[in-house]
């Protein structure tokens, strides 16, 4: 789920029935400069101001989940992107949102949702993809590459259980006494669960989240919606933080990036 801001401070809003969109990393460990690469998204959409993360693939290319791009079949009013650890601490005190994103973000120049992106109505057929094209380059020395169409069915066993990480800037923890929404980039190791049931349809696939203060691996939460999942440690990104049914605990449903569908539309902004 996308954070819903009100001058720095999360709201949780409910986005299905039962599902909602996952947005941080749920107790894993601060980031540390390993993945310059992710970086949090600031949008407007539908009058409201939100946060999402996404991996930038070149200089000026940003992955990201569909919802983080389009609301209510509308794209993104305004969208901003930053990839510092600290996001909270590029603010100045009281300084308004509009006037921060202005001075210390880099403007996208356009935002992108799949085509067949509906806010879930096809669901569990999500299209939950986008891409943001950057209006000013973030040059590093690497990027988030992408996969082998089908990479996630050449998996089995081991290589299924603690091989993933994921990565956002979502909250640590939403339950009381471990709520804590720190806008910082975090990490966690997750596991793949399964790529086939009803609620995949060819474009999901069923991660593990163990939240958990000193006791978890880590999941995704609200904040961490479009961030990466990677193989390994990175860079190569599996799937795209999208939705859970019970969001920051549980087990959560990442969009595929391996797939012939989401790859074929990264193609046409990312060749």
């Amino acid at each position: 789920m996308k954070k819903h801001l009100f001058s720095g401070v999360a709201l949780i809003v409910a986005l299905l029935l039962v599902t909602s969109s996952a947005l941080a990393v749920t107790w894993g460990v601060p980031d540390n400069g390993e993945h310059p690469y992710v970086g949090t998204l600031l949008f407007r959409q539908g009058g409201g101001w939100y946060s999402c993360s996404g991996t930038l693939l070149d200089a000026t290319t940003v992955l990201t989940a569909g919802h983080c791009v389009e609301g209510g079949g509308v794209v993104n009013a305004e969208t901003y992107f930053m990839n510092v650890e600290d996001v909270l601490g590029t603010r100045l005190p009281d300084e308004p949102l509009a006037d921060w994103a202005a001075r210390a973000w880099v403007m996208a120049s356009a935002v992108h949702p799949h085509p067949q992106y509906d806010d879930y109505a096809q669901f569990p057929s999500t299209y939950d993809v986008g891409i943001v094209k950057l209006s000013s380059p973030i040059n590093l020395p690497v990027y988030g590459q992408l996969p082998p169409a089908d990479f996630l069915e050449t998996l089995k066993g081991q290589d299924r259980k603690g091989t993933f990480t994921v990565v956002g800037y979502g909250m640590q923890g939403v339950l009381n006494p471990f709520y804590s929404d720190l806008w910082m980039r975090y990490k966690g190791t997750v596991s793949l669960v399964e790529i086939n049931s009803n609620f995949n349809a060819g474009m999901s696939a069923k991660f593990t989240n163990n939240p958990g203060k000193g006791g978890g691996s880590g999941g995704s939460c609200f904040g961490d919606s479009g961030g990466p999942v990677f193989w390994g440690s990175g860079p190569m990104v599996v799937a795209v933080v999208s939705w859970g049914i019970t969001p920051c605990i549980g087990v959560d449903y990442q969009f595929r990036v391996d797939t012939p569908l989401a790859l074929d539309f990264i193609d046409d902004y990312y060749p």
